[in-house]
């Protein structure tokens, strides 16, 4: 085959560009690349359009390998352009001064913003510089090695990323960057020493920092053998001068700094210098001191028992505080007046602000006018401050007395709250956790706030408010019967309910054509000690409801009101009650803003406007996964939403439930061109053969193809494979979940049907979770198999990888609560009897069963197969074999990728 092709630079792209005028690269493409390793011998090389052309586009680094090297093939004879030509030339002369080291970094590039690199001889052609820089830089990018040893000279040398300075030349800047080996045996700084007396002088100095030991020297004081670089320590001030020309005078650098000088050396002139690749040494306390705030403390005079709601104001006493010193009013009004601005108070150095300071006095004062309430103090006390609210100019430091504290600890930890005793008049026998949650729905009625029980379907939420009723009923007066608001479905239910556990609870059911309005409602609800109506009827007859001062609204199914700007939603939040209860199972059901309707009920303003909690809580948590954002939300609501699910230690049910869940992994660029090549190349000779030749045919495309999706090393027999998480997304996705197993402190048994695949999954997470993984396979010997067993059910190692043959049947892996299917062994009693390691008698934890498989595959499609049941019976699924006795159109159905 006789090819002419063409080559162009596209310098927008900063791409090559190569084509032919008289053929599809998909004629040519393996065979030009064959020998072309950086694009995987073509494979990964891109295909795209370019004008009216159809070519394949190569990174600078690629074209330089594939131009200085070219492929010779006896398949093809390729004739070049004048201009590939000319690029040959070129590469090899770059490729020969990379070889030879004759390259160093382009001062000119970094002074115009960017890092490049330059010949140590002019070039011939100014494309050569250009492609040089361009091919090196890529070069360092695209491998992996290099890329981790350039980041740990960027980290060493900060200068090569950092920008460009008008105040250094091309030597000075090479010896900075570590380029230059000539250089000084010591670095040159400047330091600002700490005034000898309060409100005294502050030395600068050049100092000389020794290369090898890192001792100081004070400059002029230094050793003969250094004296022969004097210049360079003068070159050095005078750069120190013209970066912040404030630190020269009459022509020499300044040794002495007043306070107000030294503030603005600290300030503003070591971020310039630093930047300007200059060494700057400051007192070791300027860091703190830098980073501290000036905050007013609020420290908690009232008692909590004096306060109810989440409305009622508390009184404080007032502190100033920064870098840990405490300043009361009048210690603070009188360093303001003094004017001072970095001062030494008990042995700490606190740096004063004029414009902190007039805004700490603006926030004192509008605090103590408008005052603080409980809302305030649990909004802080509840959720630890992140970076964001320490630099939150409205903030105010609350500091809890020993009955606030109390309490505080009290809302964080259910343990701590009292227990009640359940009246006789309730006609049942409450659990544990169900005595718990009466507890703690009692102990915010006390306190004045509202809670949502939102324990798990069937974990009894109705006889747990029951329970709560018959408690208010026989130990409080109360101001007004209980409206419970519910679906219309579940109405009936609740009435038998409340006539099997607690009888003597009288009850109206608001609801139907015949159900009173006006003056008659109100006598009605007055009269009993429960009023039950449903969700439609709170819009509906809202004049009625609203006339009752309720002394407790609860509603049931509450995710009813998830939409907050619904009639139904506004009108509910519009009724008068002393406590509020939200029962729901599902306190999320699709967004945030669903929790935020639900506590917007219960305790109006807590999570701020749905505006706020939109800004704060759900954009970051929902678009970027805020970690952050979520943690300080899960904090602000624990103390006001009990959860407890069937899986809950707490609860003590018997055998955990087991959840099996479908992890679906795409294929990679690489894994989806071998998998049709074997396709295409299987299907083709089953067209020529029949019998044992075609079933054999059969059975070694479906293991091909099981392998190539779990790794394409795998499929290719690669001894030692490179880049194994990049080339896998399967495997991509294994270390992310087990990753996140770790991160919880649980353990996994993971199973695969091969060897090397279990060794690669071995040796990657290994490495990336630097913790011990186990492989047991059928050659591992009996004594070594228990020791194994034995090891990881003691909890001494949490990874444990098993071959589906030998490790499927007879083990008892309870210690891991975590099974992952990492391919699929297409037989539900197999997979099932792996699974039953650790879902076995003994397991006390929740299994979490993980089936991984390709997208658009062989694996997804046998897998919906087999859910589907189609064609398919649990008799006739008992190996692969089933697969040999389809038609050639039914395989090619089977296995075409989609």
């Amino acid at each position: 085959m006789q090819l002419e092709l063409k080559s162009r630079w596209l310098e927008e792209q900063k791409q090559f560009f190569i084509y032919s005028d008289d053929a599809h690269p998909d004629e040519w493409k393996e065979l030009v690349f064959c020998w072309h390793e950086e694009t995987f011998y073509g494979t990964f090389a891109t295909v795209d359009t370019i004008g009216n052309h159809i070519g394949v586009l190569l990174s600078p680094w690629e074209a330089l390998t594939f131009f200085a090297y070219p492929s010779t093939n006896a398949f093809i004879d390729t004739i070049w352009d004048e201009q590939s030509k000319q690029f040959q030339t070129w590469a090899k002369q770059i490729m020969g001064h990379i070889e030879q080291k004759q390259f160093m970094p382009d001062f000119e590039a970094w002074k115009n913003g960017r890092f490049g690199w330059k010949g140590t001889e002019a070039d011939d052609h100014p494309f050569v510089s250009v492609w040089r820089s361009e091919a090196i830089n890529d070069w360092i990018q695209s491998d992996v090695e290099l890329k981790q040893t350039w980041q740990q000279i960027i980290e060493t040398y900060p200068l090569i990323s950092g920008d460009a300075t008008p105040f250094i030349d091309e030597h000075e800047w090479l010896t900075e960057i570590g380029w230059d080996k000539n250089r000084p045996p010591f670095i040159v700084a400047i330091r600002l020493n700490e005034p000898e007396e309060d409100g005294g002088a502050w030395p600068l100095e050049t100092v000389l920092i020794d290369a090898t030991t890192n001792d100081i020297t004070v400059y002029p004081h230094m050793p003969k053998a250094w004296q022969a670089y004097a210049n360079h320590i003068e070159r050095a001030q005078q750069r120190w001068q013209t970066i912040v020309p404030w630190l020269s005078e009459n022509g020499a650098l300044r040794t002495q700094l007043n306070e107000e000088e030294a503030l603005r050396f600290l300030v503003e002139a070591t971020i310039e210098l630093t930047e300007a690749g200059v060494r700057v040494i400051v007192p070791e306390w300027w860091e703190v001191v830098k980073q501290a705030r000036l905050r007013v403390k609020a420290r908690v005079k009232s008692s909590a028992t004096s306060v109810f709601g989440l409305d009622a104001l508390v009184d404080f006493d007032w502190r100033i505080a920064t870098n840990g010193i405490e300043l009361t009013e009048q210690q603070f009004a009188e360093l303001v007046e003094q004017k001072r601005r970095l001062v030494r108070i008990r042995d700490q150095w606190v740096q004063l602000d004029p414009a902190v300071i007039q805004h700490v006095q603006k926030l004192m004062k509008r605090a103590k006018q408008e005052g603080l309430s409980l809302r305030d103090v649990l909004m802080q006390t509840l959720a630890e401050k992140t970076n964001e609210q320490h630099e939150d100019d409205e903030a105010i430091d609350i500091e809890l007395n020993r009955s606030f504290a109390t309490l505080v600890r009290k809302m964080k930890n259910i343990d701590h709250i009292p227990n009640v005793t359940i009246p006789s008049t309730f006609h049942g026998t409450l659990r544990p956790y169900q005595q718990r949650g009466v507890d703690w729905l009692i102990f915010l009625r006390q306190l004045g706030f509202g809670g949502c029980l939102a324990d798990d379907m069937g974990l009894g939420k109705t006889i747990q408010m029951l329970a709560y009723l018959a408690y208010v009923k026989e130990n409080e007066k109360r101001n007004g019967p209980a409206l419970l608001i519910c679906p219309t479905s579940v109405i009936g239910n609740w009435q038998k309910e409340c006539q099997q556990f607690v009888p003597s609870l009288t009850v109206y059911v608001h609801h139907g054509s015949t159900r009173g309005h006006g003056d008659t409602f109100i006598e009605k609800a007055k009269s009993c000690d429960l009023v039950i109506t449903s969700y439609s009827l709170a819009h509906l007859d809202f004049d009625d409801l609203a006339s009752i001062d309720w002394d407790v609204i609860c509603l049931d199914e509450a995710q009813n009101i998830k939409n907050a700007q619904t009639k139904q939603a506004r009108a509910i939040r519009k009724l008068k009650g002393r406590h509020k209860i939200a029962l729901t199972g599902t306190p999320i059901e699709n967004r945030l803003n669903e929790l935020w309707s639900i506590f917007h009920f219960l305790n109006p303003g807590y999570l701020g406007s749905q505006t706020e909690f939109q800004r704060q809580f759900a954009t970051p948590i929902e678009k970027n996964g805020d970690k952050q954002a979520t943690e300080r939300l899960q904090k602000l609501i624990r103390p006001f939403l009990l959860r407890r699910t069937k899986t809950d230690e707490r609860i003590a049910l018997d055998l955990p439930d087991k959840l099996e869940q479908k992890e679906y992994c795409p294929l990679t660029v690489e894994q989806a061109s071998l998998y049709e090549q074997i396709v295409q190349q299987s299907l083709e000779k089953l067209e020529q053969v029949d019998g044992f030749a075609r079933r054999g045919i059969i059975l070694q495309m479906l293991n091909s193809l099981k392998q190539l999706c779990n790794h394409p090393a795998l499929y290719l027999k690669e001894k030692h494979p490179k880049q194994i998480v990049e080339r896998s997304h399967k495997v991509e996705k294994l270390l992310e979940l087990v990753g996140q197993i770790r991160e919880n402190g649980e353990s996994c048994l993971i199973f695969t049907q091969y060897i090397q695949m279990g060794e690669m999954i071995q040796h990657i997470l290994a490495s990336h979770l630097k913790e011990t993984v186990v492989f047991l396979n059928g050659s591992t010997p009996k004594q070594t198999r228990d020791e194994m067993i034995e090891q990881f059910q003691n909890g001494q190692f949490h990874i444990f990888i098993l071959s589906l043959k030998a490790g499927g049947t007879g083990l008892n892996l309870t210690a891991a609560n975590h099974v992952i299917h990492f391919d699929r062994w297409w037989n539900p009693a197999v997979e099932n009897q792996a699974t039953d390691r650790a879902y076995r008698i003994g397991q006390t934890k929740f299994v979490h069963v993980h089936k991984f498989i390709t997208t658009g595959t062989i694996e997804e499609k046998i897998d919906d197969m087999l859910e589907k049941k189609q064609s398919l019976n649990e008799q006739l699924i008992q190996s692969e074999t089933w697969i040999t006795e389809l038609s050639n159109e039914q395989l090619r159905e089977l296995f075409t990728l989609s």
